[in-house]
């Protein structure tokens, strides 16, 4: 069988001039980005930086996503399709929020958040994310529960575990930066996470 010809632009793809197919192209765009964002930030991490990670031209991120702020936005998306814990109570959203934080530092999510520089699709994007991730499960499990106003103890818990987590990882205070992660689970469970009241006796 004839080999297909190789275009130009597939040649021009890789730094290294071989050839590499469009797929590859976009994974290693999208893998370099996560990294980065992860690690710098949005406004610190340039699309030269993640170009030249990828082993491919910086432009090509204007061809698969569009712009860089399109490329944080998918970068974010496919953060939370790759997670495999599934939040249905507090005590979960505190094992995996802390537990990706210890790992890999803060993630895109929380930064998108927190830097007064993100622009507004951005942080609107990483909101959807923590809603979806976080406060929807949480307020499920405190409807089920019979606690009143769900969704506003959903958002004030989540709120609570983001300050958490950016003090611990900042290093902010001695003991929360240094306590294990299972003692720090089990104590932020037993703080916020209060049991429906116990129905009125009737007189």
């Amino acid at each position: 069988m004839t080999a297909r010809p190789v275009t130009p632009t597939e040649k021009t793809e890789s730094r290294s001039g071989r050839p590499r197919d469009a797929a590859a192209t976009k994974q290693a765009l999208l893998s370099s980005a996560q990294s980065l964002f992860g690690e710098k930030g949005f406004e610190a991490t340039t699309t030269r930086d993640i170009g030249e990670r990828a082993g491919v031209d910086p432009a090509l991120i204007a061809r698969y996503y569009g712009s860089k702020a399109d490329l944080y936005i998918a970068a974010v998306i496919a953060e939370a399709q790759t997670e495999q814990t599934e939040i249905e109570q507090l005590t979960d959203a505190a094992e995996a929020l802390i537990s990706r934080s210890d790992r890999h530092g803060l993630g895109p999510v929380t930064q998108a958040l927190i830097r007064s520089d993100t622009t507004e699709d951005i942080r609107e994007a990483a909101r959807a994310h923590l809603t979806r991730r976080m406060v929807t499960p949480l307020t499920a499990d405190m409807t089920r529960r019979g606690l009143d106003r769900p969704e506003l103890r959903a958002e004030i818990a989540t709120s609570a575990l983001l300050g958490i987590n950016l003090g611990r990882a900042l290093g902010w205070f001695p003991e929360l930066h240094s306590s294990p992660k299972d003692d720090l689970v089990e104590l932020i469970t037993e703080l916020l996470d209060h049991k429906a009241p116990a129905p009125r006796r009737k007189k």
